[in-house]
């Protein structure tokens, strides 16, 4: 592939998720597309939500979700750009605000998302920022993130789906 050839290719996940007991979720994972991976995954919730904390809260997976795609994308374009790195450590502080009326259920809404890396390398300052800089592209998360999502919700009703 030269430098100004174009390559695309779509990442398709799925996940199938089942209530089971108080608050805890069981779900299976699955990247479909472009190789068929799956894996068996739980979220609980603790006591604040009524749940026994059996697994990682649901935010737990996505600050992990997060934060690990971008250090994998920052190691593989190092790589790829041929920048040497030793050693490379992400701190991920993520921050929301919730908001409850009277009774009504609470509504939650982002506040900051900070990513602080330490990098270990000889490499020059614009060619670990250059990484950077890929892998923050490359990060399927942190890109679905900056953009605005419409989230398609719907619900079975019978034998058809209804848009909620």
């Amino acid at each position: 592939m030269t430098d100004q050839d174009i390559k695309t290719f779509d990442v398709i996940f799925e996940c199938d998720a089942r209530a089971v007991g108080k608050m805890r979720c069981e779900m299976d994972v699955s990247l479909v597309h472009p190789e068929k991976l799956s894996w068996e995954m739980a979220s609980d919730e603790y006591g604040f939500h009524g749940g026994d904390g059996t697994a990682p809260l649901p935010i737990a997976y996505f600050m992990a979700g997060l934060t690990s795609c971008l250090m994998t994308q920052f190691r593989a374009f190092a790589k790829r750009l041929r920048v040497d790195i030793r050693d490379v450590s992400i701190h991920c502080r993520c921050e929301w605000q919730a908001t409850q009326r009277g009774r009504e259920p609470y509504e939650s809404a982002p506040k900051s998302i900070n990513m602080d890396l330490t990098v270990d390398s000889d490499a020059s300052f614009e060619d670990v920022k250059r990484v950077i800089d890929a892998a923050k592209k490359g990060c399927f998360i942190e890109q679905m993130m900056n953009q605005q999502n419409d989230i398609g919700h719907r619900l079975k009703v019978g034998d058809e789906w209804v848009a909620v």
